[in-house]
This record gives C-alpha cells, sequence and structure tokens, in this order.
C-alpha cells in the first residue's frame, strides 16, 4: 500500500512539476522586447497592466498539443524580429517521428498572416493534417498536408530552413534547450491582426520563439505567433505512472472491500 500510495504521488507531482520549474529566462535585447510585443496587443478593453509577465506567466506545457473538439486551429503571425525573418519557417511536426513535418508559415509570411490547422482521421489509425495559409487580407498563400501517427502533435521553428531546427519538446532539442515560451490566454481582451476585443480564451497561447543557441541570444522576439483551439498534452510517462498507480489502488480496495 505504501508503494502504491508513492507511485501515485510520483505521478501527481511529474504532472505538475512544471507548475513549479524554474522559468526560462528572457533576456533584454537591442530590438523591440518580447514584453514590450505582448503589452502591444492590450489597446482593447483590457489595460496594459492585465498583460502576462514574461517570466511570472510562462505556461507549463510539454511542448506537445492537440487540437481541441472543433476539429481545426487558427495560427496567427504577431511579429517577426530576426535576422533569419525571411528564411524564418514554422509548422508542427509529428511527435513520434520528427522528420515527419508540416509547415504553416513560410519565410516570406509576415505579421497578419493567418494558417488553418485542421485534423482528419484516417482509416488506418493514423490522422491527416491540413494547413491552409492566408495573408493579413485574406488572399491564399498555400495549402499543405501531412499524415501524423497521432492526433498530437509539437511545434517547430525551421532557423533559416524550410526544414526544423528547433522543437516545442526541449528534450528534442541541443542540450535539452527551450526554445519556446507559450503564454496561456485567461479572458483578456487584446487586438489582434488590427481587430479589437479579440478574446484570449483559456485554449489560445502566445509562442514565443529564439532563433539562436541560447547562449548567443535568448529574447524569444524571433518569431511570435498567436495560436487559438489548442490544449496542452501531459508527458505519456507521467500520464502512464499515474495509471499504474491508480490501477493498483483500485486493486488494493477492491480486496479491502472483499474482506469486510
Amino acid at each position: 500500500m505504501k508503494l502504491l500510495k508513492t507511485l501515485v504521488a510520483a505521478a501527481a507531482l511529474a504532472m505538475s512539476a512544471g507548475a513549479f520549474a524554474a522559468p526560462t529566462p528572457v533576456l533584454p535585447g537591442s530590438e523591440q522586447s518580447l514584453q514590450s510585443i505582448i503589452n502591444g496587443l492590450y489597446t482593447s478593453s483590457s489595460p496594459v497592466s492585465a498583460a502576462p509577465g514574461v517570466m511570472a506567466n510562462q505556461a507549463s506545457e510539454s511542448g506537445v498539443f492537440k487540437i481541441e473538439a472543433s476539429g481545426g486551429s487558427y495560427a496567427t503571425m504577431i511579429i517577426e524580429i530576426a535576422g533569419l525573418a525571411s528564411s524564418n519557417t514554422m509548422g508542427i511536426y509529428d511527435i513520434n517521428n520528427p522528420t515527419s513535418y508540416l509547415q504553416m508559415f513560410a519565410g516570406a509570411a509576415t505579421t497578419g498572416y493567418r494558417s488553418q490547422l485542421e485534423i482528419f482521421a484516417l482509416a488506418d489509425g493514423f490522422f491527416k493534417f491540413v494547413s491552409t495559409t492566408k495573408t493579413a487580407t485574406g488572399d491564399l498563400i498555400s495549402s499543405l498536408a501531412q499524415t501524423f501517427s497521432s492526433n498530437s502533435f509539437g511545434y517547430y521553428l525551421g532557423a533559416g530552413s524550410p526544414n526544423p531546427t528547433y522543437y516545442s519538446q526541449a528534450a528534442k532539442n541541443a542540450n535539452q534547450d527551450d526554445h519556446m515560451i507559450a503564454y496561456q490566454g485567461d479572458g483578456d481582451l487584446i487586438t489582434l491582426n488590427g481587430i479589437k476585443d479579440v478574446m484570449w480564451g483559456s485554449s489560445s497561447y502566445i509562442l514565443a520563439w529564439e532563433d539562436q543557441s541560447l547562449g548567443n541570444d535568448s529574447d524569444y522576439n524571433d518569431l511570435v505567433v498567436y495560436v487559438e483551439s489548442v490544449t496542452p498534452v501531459p508527458e505519456p510517462g507521467s500520464l502512464a505512472l499515474l495509471g499504474l498507480g491508480l490501477a493498483g489502488l483500485a486493486a488494493v480496495t477492491r480486496r479491502k472491500q472483499k474482506k469486510a
């Protein structure tokens, strides 16, 4: 019984560890800061004082996401400030096979570009993701598709490349560095792509990317996007450990009930 309690406690701790982890350092640079970029969205009903702090309010996430029940998600380019801006790319990748990926924003994408991400279940148990990207004024740029092994996915940044360089799952990066920081909405009304009073809800995130080695920069303003209708997925190991503990606890409870 003591072992089972330990397993359950360990799993619960693992699943909540992100909430207590030290925030990823965001350093000031010579360009517009990430805090200033986020503050700049607060020109609607919510005051700038409600804006999340780039250090204090980082979201707890494993780098793995799912599209919510609607079956579709939108990503809007907020800003891109980088020497590689004209060639940086962003999209999603298969968490079980990172060599399988789907581009959402090409190097030419700029502020206001929007990409719709849709998911379709296939008969063989795989999933088809489709990204349709348009300019800030609604002109079609591209429509691409890729098959993934799971309905969960990660986001990637191609640093001056059409291929993934950095992943939202820090463990897949060199030195396990975290090149993406997420900020979760809590109902604030912001201005997005010129549209005022857009509700930044709890299923929407701002993703801020760093396109250089962390020792060289770490300002996380190189590519900033707003994604909606997604939810983070806990690490599989944490879920398995929790399931093992709960299953064992249920078995012990049943044995006690029989003895009674």
